[in-house]
């Protein structure tokens, strides 16, 4: 990886860390060519010296795919390759980049196990999983097995797109039908529209409403008043726990959330209404 840094600094490249995919590409190049060896070749050695394992991109399981944004995917040239409910196992050109392994793991909510790939081969990997780069967006993830979802109806709502993401990723892989609120006021518009929603998921900390103001809405509201509201929070305060339960929460669940205990916790809720 050393000879990788050293072609990026000969590029002008100050950070690694945050370079892009076409510059990636530009030093594992330059050292393809200086050290007379191929993609393949660079990329077993990088294995070699860092400690990491030489990834099967023909492999990767569309699920882990699934726990990542588009956006993020392409922007730091990243596949998730294989996943469990704790560990996401990730294709990258700079197994040494902390940057990406942070946001990796603040995204899933998983330990980052990262495996190596030539940057050219992660970018047309993504590009065929996720789709184009122009097309990327922050909540965009690649399409599940065919066939439309029959389970209950969930509208998810969180004002980030790594948080929306994940959840409808995993909600989706158990059969569920998601749709995504991006804020408090979307989120009631969309309930008061559509009577079908089976439950609700419902980030405590949001800018333009929070949490509890859109549950209060829910809960007044002569068609939606029944619909299970489960809510999201990274506090850790007994008093606002309380004021969830009070103003008509039936469950919460800790952020960054953990994708098996958040779909129990969903059967669960939706379980005890006799939807699941």
């Amino acid at each position: 990886m050393a000879a990788v840094a050293e072609a990026a600094e000969m590029l002008g490249l100050s950070d690694l860390d945050r370079a892009t995919a076409e510059e990636l590409s530009q030093a594992w190049a330059l050292v393809c060519k200086s050290a007379d060896v191929t993609t393949e070749g660079l990329a077993e050695g990088i294995a070699r010296d860092t400690h990491h394992q030489v990834a099967k991109l023909a492999e990767a399981d569309y699920r882990a795919a699934r726990l990542l944004p588009a956006s993020v995917a392409h922007r730091s040239n990243l596949l998730p390759v294989g996943c469990t409910d704790r560990e996401i196992t990730v294709a990258t050109a700079n197994p040494l980049g902390q940057t990406a392994r942070r946001e990796v793991a603040e995204l899933t909510g998983r330990t980052v196990h990262f495996v190596i790939a030539a940057p050219t081969d992660i970018a047309d990997a993504i590009a065929t999983l996720y789709g184009p780069l122009e097309e990327a967006r922050d909540d965009q993830v690649p399409p599940s097995r065919p066939g439309p979802a029959a389970g209950p109806h969930i509208l998810v709502v969180d004002d980030e797109a790594g948080q929306r993401a994940l959840a409808r990723s995993v909600l989706e892989e158990a059969g569920f039908r998601v749709d995504l609120a991006t804020d408090g006021p979307t989120a009631v518009t969309m309930m008061e529209g559509d009577p079908t929603y089976d439950l609700v998921t419902l980030d405590y900390w949001m800018d333009r409403m929070n949490g509890l103001r859109v549950l209060q809405h829910i809960r007044a509201h002569p068609t939606a008043s029944n619909v299970p509201v489960i809510m999201v929070t990274g506090a850790d305060d007994r008093q606002i726990e309380m004021s969830l339960f009070e103003a008509g929460a039936d469950d919460y669940i800790a952020k960054p959330i953990d994708g098996a205990l958040f779909v129990l916790r969903v059967r669960a809720v939706l379980r005890r209404r006799r939807l699941a």
